[in-house]
Protein backbone atom coordinates (compact mmCIF):
# COMPACT_ATOMS: atom_id res chain seq x y z
CA UNK A 1 0.00 0.00 0.00
CA UNK A 2 1.34 3.38 -0.97
CA UNK A 3 1.43 6.25 1.54
CA UNK A 4 -0.89 8.33 -0.64
CA UNK A 5 -3.70 5.79 -0.70
CA UNK A 6 -6.68 5.57 1.59
CA UNK A 7 -6.02 2.66 3.97
CA UNK A 8 -8.32 -0.33 4.15
CA UNK A 9 -10.44 -0.28 7.23
CA UNK A 10 -9.90 -3.11 9.71
CA UNK A 11 -13.68 -3.52 9.85
CA UNK A 12 -14.16 -3.81 6.06
CA UNK A 13 -14.05 -7.60 5.99
CA UNK A 14 -11.70 -10.56 6.29
CA UNK A 15 -8.11 -10.41 4.96
CA UNK A 16 -8.97 -13.05 2.34
CA UNK A 17 -11.89 -10.99 1.02
CA UNK A 18 -9.72 -7.85 0.92
CA UNK A 19 -6.94 -9.67 -0.94
CA UNK A 20 -9.39 -11.07 -3.46
CA UNK A 21 -10.95 -7.68 -4.16
CA UNK A 22 -7.50 -6.15 -4.56
CA UNK A 23 -6.59 -8.83 -7.11
CA UNK A 24 -9.81 -8.09 -8.99
CA UNK A 25 -8.91 -4.41 -8.95
CA UNK A 26 -5.42 -5.10 -10.34
CA UNK A 27 -6.77 -7.34 -13.09
CA UNK A 28 -9.30 -4.68 -14.09
CA UNK A 29 -6.59 -2.00 -14.22
CA UNK A 30 -4.39 -4.27 -16.33
CA UNK A 31 -7.29 -4.93 -18.70
CA UNK A 32 -8.10 -1.21 -18.91
CA UNK A 33 -4.50 -0.38 -19.87
CA UNK A 34 -4.33 -3.19 -22.43
CA UNK A 35 -7.62 -2.15 -24.05
CA UNK A 36 -6.92 1.60 -23.98
CA UNK A 37 -5.64 1.90 -27.60
CA UNK A 38 -8.56 -0.14 -28.97
CA UNK A 39 -11.15 2.57 -29.54
CA UNK A 40 -12.84 0.30 -32.11
CA UNK A 41 -14.48 -1.38 -29.10
CA UNK A 42 -16.83 1.47 -28.18
CA UNK A 43 -20.39 2.75 -28.22
CA UNK A 44 -21.70 4.84 -31.11
CA UNK A 45 -23.61 7.29 -28.91
CA UNK A 46 -20.72 8.90 -27.03
CA UNK A 47 -16.98 8.28 -26.94
CA UNK A 48 -17.03 5.50 -24.35
CA UNK A 49 -14.88 2.45 -25.02
CA UNK A 50 -14.61 -1.01 -23.53
CA UNK A 51 -11.45 0.20 -21.81
CA UNK A 52 -13.44 3.03 -20.21
CA UNK A 53 -16.02 0.54 -18.96
CA UNK A 54 -13.34 -1.66 -17.42
CA UNK A 55 -11.59 1.39 -15.94
CA UNK A 56 -14.87 2.54 -14.40
CA UNK A 57 -15.37 -0.89 -12.84
CA UNK A 58 -11.82 -0.79 -11.48
CA UNK A 59 -12.45 2.64 -10.01
CA UNK A 60 -15.59 1.39 -8.24
CA UNK A 61 -13.62 -1.53 -6.78
CA UNK A 62 -10.88 0.89 -5.65
CA UNK A 63 -13.47 2.97 -3.83
CA UNK A 64 -14.89 -0.16 -2.22
CA UNK A 65 -11.37 -1.20 -1.18
CA UNK A 66 -10.61 2.32 0.09
CA UNK A 67 -7.48 2.36 -2.06
CA UNK A 68 -8.05 5.58 -4.02
CA UNK A 69 -4.80 7.63 -3.94
CA UNK A 70 -5.41 11.02 -2.36
CA UNK A 71 -2.22 12.51 -3.84
CA UNK A 72 -1.51 10.72 -7.14
CA UNK A 73 1.03 13.36 -8.21
CA UNK A 74 2.51 13.65 -4.69
CA UNK A 75 3.22 17.31 -3.87
CA UNK A 76 2.24 18.32 -7.42
CA UNK A 77 -1.33 17.01 -7.07
CA UNK A 78 -2.86 20.39 -6.23
CA UNK A 79 -1.13 22.02 -9.20
CA UNK A 80 -2.32 19.21 -11.51
CA UNK A 81 -5.93 19.51 -10.35
CA UNK A 82 -5.83 23.30 -10.63
CA UNK A 83 -4.54 22.92 -14.21
CA UNK A 84 -7.43 20.58 -15.05
CA UNK A 85 -9.79 23.12 -13.50
CA UNK A 86 -8.40 25.88 -15.73
CA UNK A 87 -8.64 23.67 -18.82
CA UNK A 88 -12.25 22.73 -18.14
CA UNK A 89 -13.35 26.17 -16.93
CA UNK A 90 -12.42 27.83 -20.20
CA UNK A 91 -14.19 25.15 -22.24
CA UNK A 92 -17.40 25.21 -20.20
CA UNK A 93 -17.51 29.04 -20.10
CA UNK A 94 -17.15 29.20 -23.88
CA UNK A 95 -19.80 26.52 -24.33
CA UNK A 96 -22.28 28.24 -21.99
CA UNK A 97 -21.90 31.72 -23.48
CA UNK A 98 -21.03 31.08 -27.11
CA UNK A 99 -21.64 27.45 -27.96
CA UNK A 100 -23.69 24.40 -27.00
CA UNK A 101 -23.84 23.74 -23.22
CA UNK A 102 -24.63 20.02 -23.68
CA UNK A 103 -21.71 19.47 -26.04
CA UNK A 104 -19.51 21.46 -23.68
CA UNK A 105 -20.54 19.30 -20.72
CA UNK A 106 -19.75 16.11 -22.64
CA UNK A 107 -16.33 17.45 -23.65
CA UNK A 108 -15.49 18.54 -20.10
CA UNK A 109 -16.55 15.16 -18.71
CA UNK A 110 -14.21 13.49 -21.20
CA UNK A 111 -11.30 15.65 -20.05
CA UNK A 112 -12.09 15.03 -16.37
CA UNK A 113 -12.25 11.28 -16.97
CA UNK A 114 -8.88 11.31 -18.77
CA UNK A 115 -6.96 13.67 -16.50
CA UNK A 116 -8.55 13.09 -13.08
CA UNK A 117 -10.02 9.57 -13.01
CA UNK A 118 -7.30 7.85 -15.08
CA UNK A 119 -4.45 9.28 -12.94
CA UNK A 120 -6.27 8.05 -9.82
CA UNK A 121 -6.40 4.64 -11.47
CA UNK A 122 -2.78 4.42 -12.64
CA UNK A 123 -0.72 6.49 -10.22
CA UNK A 124 0.10 5.73 -6.60
CA UNK A 125 0.63 2.01 -7.22
CA UNK A 126 3.60 -0.09 -6.05
CA UNK A 127 6.72 0.14 -8.20
CA UNK A 128 6.63 -3.44 -9.52
CA UNK A 129 2.96 -3.20 -10.39
CA UNK A 130 3.54 0.07 -12.22
CA UNK A 131 6.42 -1.45 -14.21
CA UNK A 132 4.12 -4.31 -15.18
CA UNK A 133 1.52 -1.80 -16.43
CA UNK A 134 4.21 -0.18 -18.61
CA UNK A 135 4.94 -3.60 -20.11
CA UNK A 136 1.21 -4.17 -20.67
CA UNK A 137 1.04 -0.83 -22.51
CA UNK A 138 3.95 -1.81 -24.74
CA UNK A 139 2.52 -5.24 -25.56
CA UNK A 140 -0.91 -3.72 -26.19
CA UNK A 141 0.56 -1.40 -28.83
CA UNK A 142 2.41 -4.34 -30.37
CA UNK A 143 -0.86 -6.32 -30.47
CA UNK A 144 -2.74 -3.45 -32.13
CA UNK A 145 -0.06 -3.05 -34.80
CA UNK A 146 0.24 -6.79 -35.36
CA UNK A 147 -3.53 -6.94 -35.82
CA UNK A 148 -3.24 -4.27 -38.53
CA UNK A 149 -0.31 -6.00 -40.24
CA UNK A 150 -2.18 -9.32 -40.39
CA UNK A 151 -5.26 -7.64 -41.83
CA UNK A 152 -3.11 -5.90 -44.44
CA UNK A 153 -1.94 -9.35 -45.58
CA UNK A 154 -5.16 -11.35 -45.39
CA UNK A 155 -7.90 -8.72 -45.72
CA UNK A 156 -6.44 -5.44 -47.05
CA UNK A 157 -9.83 -4.20 -48.28
CA UNK A 158 -11.60 -4.45 -44.92
CA UNK A 159 -13.22 -1.03 -44.49
CA UNK A 160 -13.34 -1.49 -40.71
CA UNK A 161 -9.56 -1.22 -40.41
CA UNK A 162 -8.46 0.61 -43.56
CA UNK A 163 -9.44 3.99 -44.97
CA UNK A 164 -10.61 4.53 -48.53
CA UNK A 165 -7.09 5.27 -49.72
CA UNK A 166 -5.70 2.14 -48.08
CA UNK A 167 -4.22 3.63 -44.90
CA UNK A 168 -4.32 1.56 -41.73
CA UNK A 169 -6.83 2.80 -39.16
CA UNK A 170 -6.83 -0.49 -37.24
CA UNK A 171 -8.32 -0.85 -33.79
CA UNK A 172 -7.42 2.79 -33.14
CA UNK A 173 -9.84 3.92 -35.88
CA UNK A 174 -7.68 6.83 -37.09
CA UNK A 175 -4.71 6.83 -39.45
CA UNK A 176 -2.65 9.49 -37.68
CA UNK A 177 -3.52 7.89 -34.36
CA UNK A 178 -1.96 4.66 -35.62
CA UNK A 179 1.14 6.61 -36.70
CA UNK A 180 1.46 8.37 -33.34
CA UNK A 181 0.95 5.25 -31.22
CA UNK A 182 3.29 3.27 -33.45
CA UNK A 183 6.00 5.80 -32.61
CA UNK A 184 5.08 5.61 -28.92
CA UNK A 185 5.14 1.80 -29.11
CA UNK A 186 8.63 1.81 -30.61
CA UNK A 187 9.88 4.01 -27.75
CA UNK A 188 8.22 1.85 -25.06
CA UNK A 189 9.82 -1.30 -26.53
CA UNK A 190 13.21 0.44 -26.83
CA UNK A 191 12.94 1.56 -23.21
CA UNK A 192 12.17 -1.98 -22.01
CA UNK A 193 15.21 -3.21 -23.92
CA UNK A 194 17.47 -0.51 -22.50
CA UNK A 195 16.48 -1.37 -18.93
CA UNK A 196 17.04 -5.10 -19.59
CA UNK A 197 13.40 -6.09 -19.22
CA UNK A 198 13.43 -7.82 -22.63
CA UNK A 199 16.21 -9.47 -24.64
CA UNK A 200 17.53 -8.34 -28.01
CA UNK A 201 15.63 -11.09 -29.86
CA UNK A 202 12.37 -10.18 -28.14
CA UNK A 203 13.06 -6.51 -28.90
CA UNK A 204 13.38 -7.23 -32.63
CA UNK A 205 10.28 -9.44 -32.60
CA UNK A 206 8.22 -6.73 -30.90
CA UNK A 207 9.48 -3.69 -32.78
CA UNK A 208 9.05 -5.22 -36.26
CA UNK A 209 5.21 -5.22 -36.37
CA UNK A 210 5.08 -1.79 -34.72
CA UNK A 211 7.45 -0.31 -37.31
CA UNK A 212 5.49 -1.90 -40.15
CA UNK A 213 2.25 -0.59 -38.65
CA UNK A 214 3.81 2.88 -38.80
CA UNK A 215 4.49 2.39 -42.51
CA UNK A 216 0.94 1.15 -43.13
CA UNK A 217 -0.51 4.24 -41.46
CA UNK A 218 1.31 6.39 -44.06
CA UNK A 219 1.23 9.17 -41.48
CA UNK A 220 3.71 11.99 -42.03
CA UNK A 221 3.18 13.27 -38.50
CA UNK A 222 3.52 9.74 -37.10
CA UNK A 223 6.79 9.27 -38.98
CA UNK A 224 8.15 12.56 -37.62
CA UNK A 225 7.07 11.72 -34.06
CA UNK A 226 8.69 8.27 -34.29
CA UNK A 227 11.99 9.82 -35.40
CA UNK A 228 11.75 12.36 -32.56
CA UNK A 229 11.12 9.56 -30.07
CA UNK A 230 13.94 7.31 -31.27
CA UNK A 231 16.53 10.07 -31.18
CA UNK A 232 14.98 11.55 -28.04
CA UNK A 233 15.41 8.40 -25.95
CA UNK A 234 18.98 8.10 -27.24
CA UNK A 235 19.70 11.71 -26.29
CA UNK A 236 18.17 11.50 -22.81
CA UNK A 237 20.07 8.28 -22.23
CA UNK A 238 23.14 10.49 -22.09
CA UNK A 239 25.60 7.94 -23.46
CA UNK A 240 27.73 9.26 -26.33
CA UNK A 241 28.13 5.68 -27.58
CA UNK A 242 24.38 5.16 -27.87
CA UNK A 243 23.79 8.60 -29.40
CA UNK A 244 26.47 8.03 -32.07
CA UNK A 245 25.19 4.51 -32.71
CA UNK A 246 21.63 5.68 -33.26
CA UNK A 247 22.77 8.58 -35.44
CA UNK A 248 24.70 6.10 -37.57
CA UNK A 249 21.83 3.61 -37.73
CA UNK A 250 19.39 6.43 -38.46
CA UNK A 251 21.57 7.77 -41.28
CA UNK A 252 21.86 4.30 -42.84
CA UNK A 253 18.12 3.70 -42.50
CA UNK A 254 17.31 7.07 -44.07
CA UNK A 255 19.75 6.41 -46.93
CA UNK A 256 18.20 2.99 -47.55
CA UNK A 257 14.74 4.57 -47.42
CA UNK A 258 15.59 7.25 -49.96
CA UNK A 259 17.58 5.04 -52.34
CA UNK A 260 15.71 1.73 -52.24
CA UNK A 261 12.39 2.56 -50.57
CA UNK A 262 10.35 1.98 -53.73
CA UNK A 263 11.31 -1.72 -53.64
CA UNK A 264 10.11 -2.63 -50.16
CA UNK A 265 7.87 0.10 -48.73
CA UNK A 266 4.07 -0.32 -48.71
CA UNK A 267 2.42 1.39 -51.64
CA UNK A 268 0.35 3.71 -49.46
CA UNK A 269 3.49 4.89 -47.63
CA UNK A 270 5.21 5.61 -50.94
CA UNK A 271 2.24 7.69 -52.09
CA UNK A 272 1.87 9.87 -48.97
CA UNK A 273 5.30 10.01 -47.30
CA UNK A 274 8.05 8.68 -49.56
CA UNK A 275 7.31 11.13 -52.36
CA UNK A 276 7.56 14.12 -50.02
CA UNK A 277 10.84 12.81 -48.55
CA UNK A 278 12.50 12.31 -51.91
CA UNK A 279 11.22 15.45 -53.66
CA UNK A 280 10.86 17.86 -50.74
CA UNK A 281 7.43 18.82 -52.10
CA UNK A 282 4.95 19.33 -49.22
CA UNK A 283 2.02 18.93 -51.63
CA UNK A 284 2.88 15.23 -51.79
CA UNK A 285 2.82 14.91 -47.98
CA UNK A 286 -0.81 13.86 -47.67
CA UNK A 287 -3.04 16.58 -46.23
CA UNK A 288 -0.18 18.80 -45.04
CA UNK A 289 -1.18 21.79 -47.16
CA UNK A 290 -4.83 21.47 -46.09
CA UNK A 291 -3.86 21.40 -42.42
CA UNK A 292 -1.71 24.45 -42.93
CA UNK A 293 -4.76 26.30 -44.27
CA UNK A 294 -6.74 25.26 -41.17
CA UNK A 295 -3.95 26.57 -38.94
CA UNK A 296 -3.81 29.89 -40.77
CA UNK A 297 -7.59 30.23 -40.49
CA UNK A 298 -7.50 29.36 -36.78
CA UNK A 299 -4.90 32.05 -36.08
CA UNK A 300 -7.20 34.57 -37.76
CA UNK A 301 -10.33 33.38 -35.89
CA UNK A 302 -8.58 33.29 -32.51
CA UNK A 303 -8.32 37.09 -32.52
CA UNK A 304 -12.04 37.08 -31.66
CA UNK A 305 -11.95 34.32 -29.05
CA UNK A 306 -8.64 34.62 -27.23
CA UNK A 307 -10.27 35.48 -23.87
CA UNK A 308 -13.60 33.67 -24.19
CA UNK A 309 -13.65 30.65 -26.46
CA UNK A 310 -16.38 29.58 -28.84
CA UNK A 311 -17.10 26.36 -26.91
CA UNK A 312 -16.40 22.67 -27.31
CA UNK A 313 -16.71 21.36 -30.88
CA UNK A 314 -17.76 24.79 -32.20
CA UNK A 315 -14.61 25.71 -34.12
CA UNK A 316 -15.54 23.44 -37.02
CA UNK A 317 -18.92 25.17 -37.27
CA UNK A 318 -17.41 28.62 -37.71
CA UNK A 319 -14.64 27.39 -39.98
CA UNK A 320 -15.20 27.95 -43.69
CA UNK A 321 -13.67 24.51 -44.24
CA UNK A 322 -16.10 22.83 -41.84
CA UNK A 323 -13.33 21.13 -39.87
CA UNK A 324 -11.56 21.63 -36.54
CA UNK A 325 -7.98 22.82 -36.71
CA UNK A 326 -5.63 19.87 -36.31
CA UNK A 327 -3.55 21.55 -33.64
CA UNK A 328 -4.43 20.96 -29.99
CA UNK A 329 -2.91 24.22 -28.79
CA UNK A 330 -4.81 26.36 -31.30
CA UNK A 331 -8.04 24.38 -30.90
CA UNK A 332 -8.05 24.82 -27.12
CA UNK A 333 -7.25 28.51 -27.55
CA UNK A 334 -10.16 28.84 -30.00
CA UNK A 335 -12.74 26.78 -28.09
CA UNK A 336 -11.67 27.45 -24.49
CA UNK A 337 -9.76 30.69 -24.71
CA UNK A 338 -6.46 31.52 -23.05
CA UNK A 339 -7.57 29.97 -19.76
CA UNK A 340 -7.96 26.49 -21.28
CA UNK A 341 -4.67 26.70 -23.13
CA UNK A 342 -2.89 27.82 -19.96
CA UNK A 343 -4.41 24.90 -18.04
CA UNK A 344 -3.30 22.40 -20.67
CA UNK A 345 0.25 23.79 -20.80
CA UNK A 346 0.41 23.53 -17.00
CA UNK A 347 -0.55 19.83 -17.27
CA UNK A 348 2.41 19.27 -19.57
CA UNK A 349 4.68 21.25 -17.23
CA UNK A 350 3.58 19.07 -14.31
CA UNK A 351 4.60 15.95 -16.22
CA UNK A 352 7.91 17.59 -17.15
CA UNK A 353 8.60 18.40 -13.48
CA UNK A 354 7.75 14.84 -12.42
CA UNK A 355 10.12 13.51 -15.07
CA UNK A 356 12.87 15.95 -14.07
CA UNK A 357 12.91 14.83 -10.45
CA UNK A 358 13.28 11.19 -11.50
CA UNK A 359 15.87 12.07 -14.12
CA UNK A 360 18.07 13.81 -11.53
CA UNK A 361 18.25 10.68 -9.35
CA UNK A 362 20.71 8.08 -10.75
CA UNK A 363 18.61 5.19 -9.43
CA UNK A 364 15.38 6.38 -11.07
CA UNK A 365 16.92 8.11 -14.08
CA UNK A 366 15.43 5.72 -16.63
CA UNK A 367 11.93 6.63 -15.47
CA UNK A 368 12.70 10.25 -16.28
CA UNK A 369 14.12 9.21 -19.66
CA UNK A 370 10.80 7.59 -20.61
CA UNK A 371 8.79 10.55 -19.29
CA UNK A 372 10.84 13.15 -21.17
CA UNK A 373 10.82 11.16 -24.41
CA UNK A 374 7.07 10.45 -24.42
CA UNK A 375 6.32 14.04 -23.38
CA UNK A 376 8.51 15.40 -26.18
CA UNK A 377 6.75 13.14 -28.69
CA UNK A 378 3.32 14.29 -27.55
CA UNK A 379 4.37 17.94 -27.54
CA UNK A 380 5.31 17.56 -31.21
CA UNK A 381 2.32 15.38 -32.10
CA UNK A 382 -0.16 17.86 -30.62
CA UNK A 383 0.59 20.11 -33.59
CA UNK A 384 -1.28 17.59 -35.73
CA UNK A 385 -4.23 16.37 -33.63
CA UNK A 386 -7.41 17.88 -32.20
CA UNK A 387 -8.69 17.25 -28.65
CA UNK A 388 -6.62 14.83 -26.56
CA UNK A 389 -9.12 13.50 -24.05
CA UNK A 390 -9.17 10.03 -25.65
CA UNK A 391 -7.78 7.38 -23.31
CA UNK A 392 -5.75 5.94 -26.20
CA UNK A 393 -3.66 9.11 -25.76
CA UNK A 394 -3.87 9.84 -22.03
CA UNK A 395 -2.94 6.33 -20.80
CA UNK A 396 0.43 6.05 -22.63
CA UNK A 397 1.15 9.67 -21.62
CA UNK A 398 0.41 9.13 -17.93
CA UNK A 399 2.10 5.76 -17.41
CA UNK A 400 5.63 7.27 -17.56
CA UNK A 401 4.55 9.65 -14.79
CA UNK A 402 3.29 6.65 -12.84
CA UNK A 403 6.66 4.87 -13.07
CA UNK A 404 8.45 8.10 -12.10
CA UNK A 405 6.30 8.61 -9.02
CA UNK A 406 6.47 4.95 -8.00
CA UNK A 407 10.20 5.32 -7.29
CA UNK A 408 11.12 2.22 -9.31
CA UNK A 409 14.88 1.73 -9.03
CA UNK A 410 16.99 0.38 -11.88
CA UNK A 411 19.89 -0.96 -9.79
CA UNK A 412 20.53 -4.13 -11.76
CA UNK A 413 20.65 -2.27 -15.05
CA UNK A 414 22.88 0.42 -13.56
CA UNK A 415 25.42 -2.17 -12.41
CA UNK A 416 25.47 -3.81 -15.82
CA UNK A 417 25.86 -0.46 -17.55
CA UNK A 418 28.94 0.60 -15.56
CA UNK A 419 30.89 -2.61 -16.04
Amino acid sequence: MTPSAIPISSHSGSPVRSTTSQEIERLLVIAAVFLSPMTYLRTDIVFFTLSDLVASAAFVVMIANRRVPLRPFADMTSFWLFSVLLLCSGLIAGSLLNGDPLTGAVGVIQYVFSFVCIPLLLLGRPARETMFLCKVMAFSLVFVMLHGVLYSVFSPDDARFFSRNGRLTGLIERENGVGLLAGVGIVYVMWLYFISQISGIVFLALVAPVAYGLLLSASNSGFIVAVVGIFGISFFHGSAKHILAFIGIGALALAALLLFGQYFLPEVFQERVYGALTTGDSSEAGTFDGRLLLIQEAIYLIDRSIWLGVGVDQHRLISQYGAPVHNTYLLLLSEGGLVSLLGFVCLLLTLAFVGWRSFCNPETRWSGVLMFTILLMFAVALNGVTHVYGRFLSVPLLLPAAICLSGYRFRRHQKREHR
